[in-house]
């Protein structure tokens, strides 16, 4: 089985279509055997039990609420109704005599709770679905990273002892998960996971898929504030590619999650990038096979994306700092 393809529906919002991949796949080793059944219980099982990393009675309940909701869009629900159902929920679960129908402020109050019960709490969308990253431990240190035609000083926070990693992480059983994000005050790194499996400071998982891409979405907060996150992400992997000096690496992660679809931005922007990367190297604007890739020159490949970074930098300044996107 290829895992990548499997957890490629998993980060595209469809864990029916991974399972039913999963299914597919004659003569399982009992690895993928068990995978298949722990999918089945967790998503279809009707009755899915959940380990928590807390013994608090109410926080267990709002993380309970979340996998509810997770597993419905997950599973191909509503997402509007699910929302609905998430607000009513977790309404419930916050002490206020207002009627309160956002889901936004219900998040702010939540905000609130988990602080005096010693977490931090960020709400919000990991586009397209609603999920909190809920965590114990904050770390900080600060780094300077090379950009294309700039020099970005930033502060990144190292943060761990997760409850929650909203539903990227669900959907994967913990596999995969947003390893970071941008905010105006800095970077956020999670440093969460087996140890042998966390990326060294030296390292390019770190170095150039995390400082670098993440340093890019700084910049761009700055340079073009109102930027759909389809844009954000196109950049930062261009940028990923202009410094990596094995692009295989890259390029089989992006051909993987590439989706034709603006609603997910991380896959359609993988798809808008390699549909362009195979234009310029085979002259056909689909994208091509994988093992097409492995001869092609990590130079090349460095040079295709600069231009392509400055192409689309070009597009956007003269659409106007106030533009929202041009892919």
């Amino acid at each position: 089985m290829e895992e990548s393809k499997f957890y490629a529906y998993c980060l595209q919002g469809d864990v029916s279509s991974a399972l039913e991949y999963l299914r597919s796949i004659p003569n399982k080793s009992k690895k993928y055997q068990e995978l298949e059944s722990k999918y089945d219980h967790r998503f279809f099982g009707g009755k899915p039990s959940h380990r928590f990393k807390t013994d608090d009675a109410w926080i267990r309940k709002v993380l309970l609420t979340y996998y509810q909701y997770f597993t419905s869009v997950l599973t191909g629900s509503n997402v509007k109704d699910a929302e609905t159902q998430l607000v009513q929920s977790l309404a419930l679960l916050i002490s206020d005599n207002d009627l309160i129908d956002s889901l936004d402020l219900i998040e702010e109050k939540l905000k609130i709770i988990f602080e005096e019960k010693g977490y931090r709490f960020l709400g919000g969308v990991t586009s397209p679905f609603r999920g909190p990253y809920i965590w114990k431990t904050t770390k900080k240190t600060d780094f300077t990273v090379e950009l294309p035609h700039q020099t970005q000083r930033v502060t990144v926070y190292f943060i761990s002892d997760f409850i929650m990693q909203s539903w990227i992480h669900f959907a994967t059983l913990g596999k995969k998960f947003a390893r970071g994000w941008a905010k105006a005050e800095g970077l956020y790194y999670v440093d969460e996971g087996p140890m042998k499996k966390r990326a060294k400071l030296d390292s390019n998982e770190f170095q150039v898929s995390y400082l670098k891409h993440e340093a890019q979405h700084l910049s761009d907060y700055i340079r073009f504030p109102n930027l759909h996150p389809k844009d954000l992400e196109y950049r930062a992997k261009l940028v990923e590619l202009i410094y990596e000096s094995k692009s295989f690496r890259l390029l089989k992660k992006f051909y993987y999650e590439a989706k034709n679809d603006p609603k997910f931005p991380h896959p359609y922007s993988s798809y808008v990038l390699m549909t362009r990367m195979s234009t310029l190297a085979f002259g056909l604007d689909e994208i091509q096979n994988l093992e097409k890739w492995k001869s092609v020159d990590c130079a090349k490949i460095q040079d295709w994306a600069r231009n392509l970074y400055d192409e689309h930098s070009e597009q956007l300044i003269v659409s106007g700092k106030e533009t929202k996107g041009v892919i």
